[in-house]
C-alpha cells in the first residue's frame, strides 16, 4: 500500500502546522528606553537587554500549556513588574501583544492567527 507514507507525511504536516509556537511583540511607546526587560510565563523566560523609545521586539516563547505573561523593566528610575496577564496557549498559533504607554503603564493583548 503506497498510500499510507503519504497519508502518514500529510498527517505529520498537518499537525506541525497546528503547533506552532506562540509569539510575543513588546513594542515600546514611551520616550524611555525599557531596560533589563524579562518576559516569563508558564514555562519560559526570556530576558532583552533594552528596548529604545519607539521599538518594538519579537520573541517566540515555548509555554508548558496555558500561560498568561509577565513582563517586568527598568525605565525611568523605575522597576515595572506588571504580574501576569492575558491568556494564550502552546500551540495554535498565538500572537501576544504587549504595549508599554507612554506613561509605562502596560496592556497585553492575544489572539490566534489565521490560516
Amino acid at each position: 500500500m503506497r498510500s499510507s507514507p503519504l497519508i502518514f507525511l500529510a498527517t505529520i504536516v498537518a499537525l506541525a502546522g497546528c503547533s506552532r509556537a506562540p509569539v510575543v511583540t513588546i513594542t515600546n511607546r514611551s520616550t524611555n528606553t525599557l531596560a533589563n526587560v524579562v518576559v516569563t510565563g508558564s514555562g519560559f523566560s526570556n530576558r532583552i537587554d533594552s528596548i529604545a523609545a519607539g521599538a518594538e521586539q519579537r520573541l517566540t516563547v515555548h509555554p508548558r500549556g496555558e500561560s498568561g505573561v509577565r513582563v517586568a523593566f527598568d525605565a525611568d528610575g523605575q522597576h515595572i513588574d506588571t504580574g501576569e496577564q492575558g491568556y494564550f496557549e502552546a500551540g495554535g498559533g498565538y500572537r501576544v501583544a504587549v504595549t508599554v504607554a507612554q506613561d509605562l503603564k502596560v496592556s497585553v493583548s492575544s489572539d490566534l492567527r489565521s490560516y
